[in-house]
């Protein structure tokens, strides 16, 4: 094997849950999230429970247990990495598709991204850090969350964040209060400085907030309430920080389950619009409101 394979400077992070695709790119690192909860093992592939791990919290950090374990043992194998990545089973980097007016593009396979690694690199030198191309929603942030999820877990993130870091109220208000745009699913790439600079902030954070919330009466879904919280996070620190971002569209991996085109198309369109509007512009004009900007 050459030097490169064995000692490289990127690496993208990819988050399994359940079994999938894997990419055949050596670019890509793919993690079990959650393994010592979810009584079994998916092959060909690390999982989160080893070295210093907090997989067992799986159920309310979600993808982040894959992350922190990411953030804390990675450079133990590849100590030589300069850039890093996060990416999801379903959810790629769409690099050599820039020029689509979409945020995502529905595919039903992996592809070939034998070139990704070249052109990180060249969109990392003028930009700190590259980030899915953001969506927008019918109504600000917070009025989204609160239909999405419990609004108490905002006004808990609000008073945490005042206690650790004050210095980010106004951009965390900014970004919830007066803002409908954001770039989801926490997927990322950057130099290695910022992803370990980012995590080293995040995470007592989502410590504290973890600390102080009651998911008991929660659902499955939303008990994932950290990883939701961490999904918006992102988005504040680096705006916060005035940071240079490259938006780039994803591809999204439907899998063998939606054979037919058409129908996958349709499927997607529809989940797409009851998503980016979930309790949006269509609720709202039910009960006689609107919110769009501008009205």
């Amino acid at each position: 094997m050459c030097a490169e394979k064995d000692n490289p400077k990127l690496k993208i992070l990819v988050c399994y849950y359940q079994p999938w695709q894997l990419s055949t790119e050596d670019l890509y690192f793919p993690i079990q999230a959650g393994k010592s909860v979810s009584g079994f093992n998916l092959a060909e592939m690390q999982g989160d429970d080893t070295g210093d791990n907090i997989s067992e919290r799986n159920a309310i950090f979600g993808e982040f247990t894959a992350w922190y374990w990411g953030w804390k043992n990675i450079k133990s194998i590849y100590p030589n990495l300069e850039y890093i990545g996060l990416s999801h089973y379903r959810r790629f980097f769409a690099l050599d598709k820039p020029f689509i007016g979409e945020s995502w593009v529905g595919i039903d396979f992996i592809p070939t991204m034998e070139n990704y690694e070249s052109l990180i690199v060249q969109k990392l030198k003028d930009n700190d850090v590259i980030m899915t191309k953001p969506i927008m929603f019918g109504v600000d942030l917070k009025t989204q969350w609160g239909h999405k999820h419990n609004s108490n877990d905002y006004l808990l993130l609000k008073a945490v964040m005042h206690e650790m870091y004050p210095a980010y109220d106004g951009s965390l208000v900014n970004f919830f209060e007066r803002n409908n745009t954001i770039s989801l699913y926490c997927c990322f790439i950057s130099k290695y400085n910022f992803f370990d600079k980012y995590f080293e902030w995040l995470f007592p954070l989502l410590f504290e907030i973890e600390k102080r919330i009651d998911v008991s009466s929660y659902d499955p879904y939303n008990k994932r309430v950290i990883a939701f919280l961490a999904e918006r996070l992102l988005n504040v620190y680096v705006r916060h920080n005035k940071l240079r971002v490259c938006y780039e569209p994803i591809y999204f991996i439907n899998g063998k389950r939606n054979i037919n085109p058409k129908v996958n198309f349709l499927s997607i369109l529809k989940k797409s619009l009851k998503f980016i509007m979930p309790h949006g512009i269509v609720e709202m004009m039910q009960k006689g409101k609107w919110y769009a900007k501008g009205k």
